[in-house]
């Protein structure tokens, strides 16, 4: 084979046709220039990190074929334009799909961004340790199993107990309104049939 034309081969740009991810190592169809069309390609992904790519023909992939040889190869790269991240500053990593879901890591904050469902499963404990304020906004949150609060509680939409032991407390209660147990006024009610004592 002429040497030049082995280098020329050696290298070869497309776009990904079809993509196998049952396999261990995840087998694809490119499309190359002058349609040349490769099957069952190897794509080589770094430990850790994988993607199921786009199969349209728009998604590009970048390949290596062993001396030349075109039969013989492996995608070592696939990527695709349309969805990057664009505008990033020097040293930012982000990890994005093409829905708009993305774990962006810029230099002042971590971005965690989904129009979907965030779900977290954790086998161990979970601490979060934060030395400002961690606001959560939510039409509802919802806590199944106990809940522990160590500092004051402090709420401005008012509290219903119901179900379990009901609600004690340790220590001193202050109100600035009423308190009404059953049908029965703390401030309106009477003793022994008079006006409450002054």
């Amino acid at each position: 084979m002429n040497l030049t034309k082995c280098i020329q081969d050696m290298l070869a740009r497309g776009v990904v046709t079809f993509s196998d991810g049952k396999t261990k190592m995840r087998e694809v169809q490119c499309e190359f220039l002058a349609g040349e069309i490769r099957s069952e390609l190897e794509h080589v992904e770094p430990y850790g990190f994988t993607s199921e790519p786009k199969t349209d023909g728009s998604a590009e992939s970048f390949a290596a074929f062993f001396d030349g040889n075109r039969s013989n190869g492996v995608v070592l790269c696939i990527a695709d334009r349309r969805y990057r991240i664009t505008n990033m500053q020097a040293g930012e990593v982000a990890i994005y799909d093409d829905q708009g879901q993305k774990v962006y890591l810029k230099r002042d904050e971590i971005l965690i961004e989904t129009p979907k469902n965030l779900t977290a499963t954790v086998g161990g404990k979970t601490v979060l340790t934060s030395v400002g304020n961690v606001d959560i906004t939510a039409p509802k949150i919802n806590i199944h199993g106990a809940l522990i609060v160590d500092g004051a509680i402090t709420g401005k939409g008012g509290l219903a107990i119901s179900g379990g032991a009901g609600a004690s407390v340790d220590g001193s209660l202050t109100t600035t309104g009423d308190v009404v147990a059953g049908s029965v006024s703390l401030d309106n009610h009477t003793h022994n049939g008079g006006p409450k004592p002054d």
